[in-house]
């Protein structure tokens, strides 16, 4: 009985090892290994899909090649459970050394101490910043403070069927105003069945109305954070435009627009729109979906309005002030920023180098529309105006809160008039 009961015991810890060894290929990962020797065993998190995370490993094994006393433990999911998990070492105060960081949650974290202030170890050549120009990291910026370094950078762009436009033989130039979008839409509409609508707003009406506010020299939150930057007649003006492009059939109704974002389905993909607003490297993606040509243009202008759109990063990184590794962590920042053979891995998938040598050096390796995200983010700098300070804690709530309001005024709900007063109202409450 003895004899069984030990080779049981044998059994029962070799198939335990057999399943431990088996089960690390989780996109939820979160190693426990620990390091041998004298590495400094470093973690980073990010979120993102498939493609992202294998991209990422195969640079992070580059990473440890090249700087084989350090150790990386991967932290990777989506996007939904990415926030939570991060609050929830927040509060433990176990957070990973380098953290991938969304723009408007920079200020949320910054504001709780988090994040530690990079300037020290830029300044001291841990993160070389020598081939980034500063509209590419300003936005990363709380006064002297650097709280993260771009990763990838993209802009506010129209996103446009190329071949639709071609084939109603429209062309809109930078400079078009808002105007006469809704007249190119609407004669593009002529001819067309039922079903299509030239601008599709794609949910993304409150980034519109931060460049719009920027055009009339305001912007959505005042400077220290505390209440709105912009004129109640501002914000009427802009709902009566998304009003009258909803009503007039130049943009979809909010239903059709909701169908195709909670699809994943995109209408310029499919050709029923011909412009979406969208995050320059969208591009990238909504490409791979469709046969269609796409390109990026400028968003609409006021006539007398300012230069107002910005290069902002895509995400970034950071370092949790928690972190007793952060030369490691610049190191690994450093790493992805200007590291050339780690750059052909990456291939620009979260947003344009913000290094102009990695650029440089991708030009003539990455496919055409990652090449036209390059190409839109060189004219955005001719058209851009220093970027707004970091959203306060509160944006996210705000957004919400407009995105609910918008929905009433383009189902004619609530009129433009009655719609600024009560998102006003909500701000207030809300900071």
């Amino acid at each position: 009985m003895k004899i069984k009961s030990k080779l049981l015991v044998v059994f029962i810890t070799a198939l335990t090892l057999t399943i431990v060894g088996c089960s690390s290929g989780d996109t939820d990962n979160e190693t426990s290994e620990e390091a041998s020797g004298d590495q400094t065993v470093l973690r980073v998190a990010w979120w993102g899909g498939q493609e992202r995370h294998d991209m990422t490993l195969q640079a992070i094994d580059l990473f440890e090649e090249k700087n084989p006393d350090i150790k990386v433990e991967p932290e990777f999911t989506s996007w939904d459970g990415y926030w939570e998990r991060l609050n929830t070492q927040a509060a433990g105060s176990n957070l990973p050394d380098v953290i991938n960081m969304d723009n408007s949650k920079l200020n949320e974290y910054h504001s709780r101490g988090l994040l530690l202030d990079l300037s020290e170890l830029i300044s001291a050549g841990n993160i070389d910043l020598e081939n980034v120009d500063d509209i590419y990291q300003e936005i990363n910026e709380a006064g002297e403070e650097v709280l993260a370094v771009a990763i990838g950078a993209n802009a506010l762009a129209s996103l446009v069927n190329e071949d639709v436009m071609e084939d109603h033989g429209i062309q809109l130039e930078p400079g078009y105003t808002y105007e006469e979008l809704q007249e190119a839409m609407l004669e593009m509409k002529e001819g067309n069945d039922d079903f299509f609508y030239g601008f599709d707003f794609a949910n993304s009406e409150f980034e519109l109305f931060t460049l719009f506010a920027r055009q009339n020299q305001q912007s959505v939150f005042n400077e220290d954070g505390t209440d709105i930057g912009f004129t109640e007649d501002t914000l009427v003006e802009y709902f009566d435009f998304v009003q009258t492009m909803v009503n007039s059939e130049a943009s979809p109704s909010h239903d059709i627009t909701m169908d195709y974002v909670d699809g994943g389905n995109s209408m310029i993909g499919e050709g029923s729109a011909a412009i979406q607003i969208g995050a320059s490297n969208q591009i990238i993606g909504q490409s791979q979906s469709t046969e269609h040509t796409l390109g990026l243009n400028l968003l609409p202008s006021l006539a007398n309005g300012e230069d107002a759109n910005w290069i902002r990063p895509s995400m970034s990184f950071a370092i949790s002030t928690n972190s007793d590794k952060q030369e490691a962590a610049a190191t690994f920042i450093d790493f992805f920023t200007n590291d050339l053979d780690a750059n052909e891995i990456l291939m620009a998938e979260r947003g344009v180098p913000i290094s102009s040598e990695v650029r440089s050096h991708l030009e003539g390796l990455v496919d055409e529309p990652t090449r036209k995200t390059f190409e839109f983010l060189e004219m955005i700098a001719d058209y851009s105006s220093p970027a707004d300070p970091l959203s306060p804690a509160g944006e996210t709530e705000v957004r919400g809160s407009f995105l609910r309001i918008i929905e009433l005024v383009k189902y004619d709900r609530i009129t433009p008039e009655e719609a600024a007063s009560q998102f006003i109202a909500e701000v207030s409450s809300i900071l």
